[in-house]
């Protein structure tokens, strides 16, 4: 019983990590456009906040790697995945300025 909760536990997990990288990640290229009307505080928090982002990422390749997704969550972790492609050159050039 304690491994079927266990599961049921982390396939949540996986989940709340795929609804909040999903989201996360769709939100760069807005948060791109807005990035220069932002004063310091502002850009250095976002640059320092992004760890918890790149750590939910870390964590689910993990999770993928060990291979705890179910079909579904695969799935949408393949969509992140193509997100992440997308979007990091864009994230990157903001993280780039906040350091110059």
């Amino acid at each position: 019983m304690a491994e079927v909760v266990q599961d049921t536990k982390l396939q949540a997990t996986i989940d709340h990590y795929l609804d909040y990288l999903t989201r996360t990640w769709e939100s760069v290229p807005l948060d791109a456009r807005e990035w220069d009307d932002w004063d310091d505080l502002s850009q250095l928090t976002y640059v320092v906040d992004w760890g918890v982002p790149n750590d939910r990422l870390a964590q689910l390749q993990q999770f993928a790697a060990r291979g705890s997704l179910t079909q579904a969550q695969d799935a949408r972790y393949e969509e992140l995945l193509k997100l992440v492609d997308r979007y990091r050159p864009v994230l990157e050039e903001m993280l780039k300025d906040e350091s110059a």
